[in-house]
């Protein structure tokens, strides 16, 4: 795989927001807040700044950095990491701490309906949504603009067509 390639820089952007969300787990846990579940919220910091990272790093390793790129390296990191961080909880809630579980159960209001295969399917949803508008309000930073020598006079751009 490429060093400048969409699934490389996408894969890079997701194992670092995995590192991020488990080393943010794990310090939740130690702290004794792992039963506020209004700190994951949190974890959109997490995912964008892996996002931002992947985005950023493919612009700067390639001399034809587009807006496609750009999206897909934003979406590979999202999906990627959301995919096995989702595993990770599953295994977490299903064989390390069913303990969690239950609490999970006690204090939501849709709880009596949760499992972990549920719980995992969420964690896909949001990370895939959450980066995705991440990856998009980036990229309309970053995506290219129509240089001026191709613009007119008259400001019609018929040049680019």
């Amino acid at each position: 795989m490429r060093k400048d390639s969409v699934e490389f820089n996408g894969l890079l952007g997701g194992f670092i927001i995995l590192i991020g969300l488990v080393v943010y787990f794990f310090i939740m846990k130690l702290a004794g807040l792992e039963h506020n579940l209004n700190l994951r919220a949190l974890n959109l910091l997490i995912m964008a700044a892996g996002v931002f990272y992947a985005v950023r790093s493919i612009k700067h390793k390639n001399d034809d950095f587009d807006y496609l790129k750009g999206i897909g390296t934003g979406l590979v990191a999202a999906a990627s990491s959301s995919l096995v961080f989702a595993i990770l909880v599953f295994i977490y809630l299903q064989f390390i701490n069913p303990e969690f579980l239950e609490a999970i159960i006690e204090k939501e209001p849709f709880g009596l309906y949760l499992n972990p295969f549920k719980i995992a399917f969420i964690i896909i949803i949001e990370g895939f949504g959450s980066g995705f508008l991440l990856t998009f309000g980036m990229m309309q930073w970053y995506k290219k603009r129509v240089p001026q020598s191709l613009v007119d006079a008259d400001g019609d751009n018929d040049k680019t067509k």
